[in-house]
């Protein structure tokens, strides 16, 4: 598989009066195009603050975060703070818990956005029929000139996941973006994200939820910053999901879940 992300030896520390607490802590990962990976540990394990790290939003102390695409690698540790926002302008789409739209734009705007953002008139214009493709595709046809606040949350996270990638960024990050839905709407979110994955998107995802990481192909736990081991389902998916829950489960609870 080809490789997209490599991390090595990354660490994030912050000082707490005479304490020093390393929130990611000499953390390696390899995550490879096309992949699905699902990144589980208790509240406050590094989570989140590792996400914030790979999308470019937060600085590291040492190691380093590489990104390899046709050929070329994009180092963060050689790249300033505007570098890396150009960057990950047009090559990590990010989806967070709160969908994050802008209450005053519609549907179709929030999902422009990133477009307009980029500044090419021409790209704005090409874009409209493709919004509209998803948009029916996924269960938003009919919403696309309503504001955020006449949707359900699961119809938002829809909407915001369509906005991460519009502009057909190479991975996606997800930051627990089922945490705040019921079952069900949980689901068909994860049936949008199953489809793009399909559809060769690079999926990186946190979560709390072991039915929302059965999805995924592979499961990285995070504990006190570090990599504390990592879960390959054995199964390519066919069979039943309460096989897959039971394997999780076993992974997880050698790690005391």
């Amino acid at each position: 598989m080809e490789k997209l992300l490599e991390v090595k030896a990354l660490t994030k520390k912050y000082q707490e009066e005479s304490i020093e607490n390393k929130v990611v802590d000499n953390v390696n990962l390899q995550v490879g195009k096309g992949e699905f990976v699902m990144i589980m540990g208790a509240s406050g394990s590094g989570k989140t603050s590792l996400l914030h790290l790979l999308a470019g939003i937060d600085h590291f102390d040492s190691g380093s975060i590489q990104y390899t695409q046709s050929g070329q690698t994009a180092d963060f540790s050689q790249m300033s703070e505007t570098e890396k926002a150009v960057f990950r302008r047009t090559n990590i789409g990010i989806v967070f818990q709160q969908q994050c739209l802008i209450p005053d734009l519609t549907v179709y705007e929030n999902i422009m956005m990133p477009v307009l953002l980029g500044g090419n008139q021409k790209a704005k214009d090409s874009m409209k029929d493709t919004i509209l493709n998803l948009c029916g595709q996924f269960g938003l046809k009919e919403h696309i000139q309503k504001y955020p606040s006449q949707l359900s949350g699961g119809q938002q996270q829809r909407a915001a996941i369509l906005r991460a990638v519009i502009n057909r960024p190479p991975l996606l990050l997800c930051d627990e973006p089922t945490g705040s839905l019921n079952s069900a709407q949980s689901v068909i979110v994860m049936d949008l994200l199953d489809e793009l994955n399909r559809n060769g998107q690079t999926i990186l995802l946190v979560t709390h939820d072991v039915k929302v990481a059965v999805r995924g192909g592979r499961v990285v736990y995070i504990k006190d910053g570090r990599v504390a081991g990592e879960l390959k389902f054995t199964d390519d998916g066919s069979c039943p999901v309460g096989h897959r829950e039971e394997e999780l489960m076993r992974f997880l609870q050698k790690r005391g879940w």
